[in-house]
């Protein structure tokens, strides 16, 4: 092949992934996805921050939001973001550490709430662990990181800081370099690498110092740091405030003991303007004592009765019957879930299988009370959210966790998830009379305890699939779809955000 056509061959590649990787139908180069701890200092920003972040991240993200001042307003976010983890501000501890504790994937991003992130943000961060396993440690270009990865740069969209960072990966795709410190708002690091050295050292005050002392000692245990030279990240910038006397004294003793601790003497600090010293050698410096993770003792998780139905027979052997019921136990990451089996004696044929103590298996006889005992289920035992799930279904094994969040955070009497594409839109969306009425799929379907949701009947269109009519008076909140479609007036249950 000659060189010209070579070359062709490899621009068209390029530009075939790029597309790909703009659109976000490329996996991340990780089995277990990513988790990103997000520091909420910013109300005004945050929300935005964290909707980029689901929308330019992928399904494998997994959401911690820390509230770093004690009038951080959480609850708004909490409702917006159902499938996402808080944690409120503790005086006295410092809720970063507390977040990375949980983390539970290979690799963790932690990112300030003014940071803007644009499509193949985190798959691009990701590359350099793959290229070179001594990597342990990577971040974007941005205005808050030192040297010649400091850029400032202002955009007046978000259509134009796309534009840019597209054409900055097209120009640098895949180029990175070795750093002696990292101290950005966005960083993005390995879980064995956070269990060796440990958290951040909040005695140190200021966000900077603790990430660059962080990095340190990570270089210290002979981790390699990198700058991506094709990714950029975009930090907003607050206005300048004058501090208190108290708060100016507390960032100067931070600086005071940064320098102590890595023994630089009085050298001039200011990460504001890229002034930021660091040893000449760390690896002749004795090692810097790691800072623990330890998780606070957890709250009790909320009871949640998930009511398991089957709309028609399953043509399956015994054996196939009890394994499908296991798998559908098991595949359920929440961690407090009373499984309720309500079957049709003259239907269902299927044999008895082992269930725990808390558990039960309801069997009635006609169409009539096996209707009547799925609407009344509730009433039987006792829990804080009810759970609709088809035998037949697919769910994730998030579903359950994500849907029971949406109940408890939110102000909704009754939620539903839009995730199937098999799922009816309301009628109110269709054009339709108000006046009709609203008819949902059941097995989408979660409502508080306490309630009757309303009427339970099969789908006229299929014979096969169950709807619920829900009460008037019950506020209705929507799940998975865009967020201007999570919201529906009701006559009587008022407007639900979700």
């Amino acid at each position: 092949m000659s060189d010209s056509k070579h070359s062709v061959r490899n621009e068209r590649l390029a530009g075939r992934y790029s597309y790909l990787e703009r659109e976000g139908l490329l996996p991340l180069p990780v089995q277990d996805g990513i988790t990103v701890v997000v520091e909420l200092r910013y109300a005004a920003w945050a929300g935005e921050c964290l909707n980029l972040l689901q929308q330019h991240s992928g399904a494998s993200i997994s959401l911690i939001g820390v509230a770093m001042d004690t009038d951080f307003p959480l609850k708004p976010l909490a409702e917006a973001f159902p499938g996402a983890t808080f944690i409120p501000y503790e005086p006295g501890k410092y809720g970063v550490n507390e977040a990375l504790a949980y983390a539970g994937t290979s690799f963790v991003a932690l990112i300030e709430d003014s940071v803007m992130v644009t499509p193949g943000w985190v798959g691009n961060l990701l590359w350099p662990f793959v290229d070179d396993p001594s990597v342990q440690a990577v971040a974007p270009r941005s205005s808050t990181e030192l040297g010649e990865a400091r850029e400032q740069l202002h955009f007046g969209t978000e259509q134009e800081l796309s534009a840019y960072v597209t054409h900055s990966l097209g120009r640098r795709q895949g180029e990175w370099h070795e750093a002696a410190v990292l101290c950005g708002s966005c960083l993005v690091f390995t879980r064995e690498l956070l269990q060796r050295i440990g958290g951040f050292d909040s005695t140190l005050v200021k966000r900077q110092l603790m990430v660059a002392d962080w990095c340190l000692r990570a270089r210290q245990r002979g981790a390699r740091l990198v700058l991506s030279d094709a990714m950029y990240v975009h930090s907003l910038q607050p206005l300048p405030e004058a501090h208190a006397k108290a708060e100016h004294d507390a960032m100067q003793d931070g600086v005071q003991a940064y320098l102590a601790k890595w023994g630089l003497d009085h050298s001039a600090v200011n990460v504001e303007e890229g002034i930021l010293p660091i040893p000449s050698d760390v690896s002749v410096l004795p090692p810097r004592p790691g800072i623990a993770l330890e998780k606070t003792a957890a709250a009790p998780v909320p009871l949640v009765t998930a009511v398991v139905y089957s709309e028609r027979p399953l043509m399956l052997t015994p054996e196939e019957s009890c394994e499908s019921q296991k798998r559908l136990q098991g595949q359920q990451s929440y961690g407090n879930i009373r499984w309720v089996w309500i079957r049709d004696s003259r239907r269902d044929a299927l044999p008895e299988f082992p269930v725990r103590e808390q558990d039960a298996v309801i069997a009635v006889q006609g169409e009539d009370s096996w209707l009547h005992a799925l609407e009344n289920v509730a009433a039987l035992y006792g829990s804080e959210i009810v759970v609709y799930l088809s035998a037949s279904a697919d769910y994730d094994s998030h579903y359950v966790k994500r849907i029971a969040e949406a109940v408890l955070h939110g102000s909704a009497d009754l939620v539903v998830s839009r995730a199937a594409s098999a799922m009816e839109e309301p009628a109110p969306h269709q054009g339709l009379s108000p006046l009709l009425p609203l008819k949902l799929p059941l097995e989408r379907i979660a409502h508080r305890s306490g309630i009757v949701p309303g009427r339970i009947t099969r789908q006229k269109v299929s014979g096969h699939g169950l709807q619920l009519e829900p009460q008037p008076s019950l506020a209705i909140g929507y799940i998975g779809g865009p967020p201007e479609a999570n919201i529906l007036p009701r006559r009587s249950g008022g407007e639900v955000r979700l």
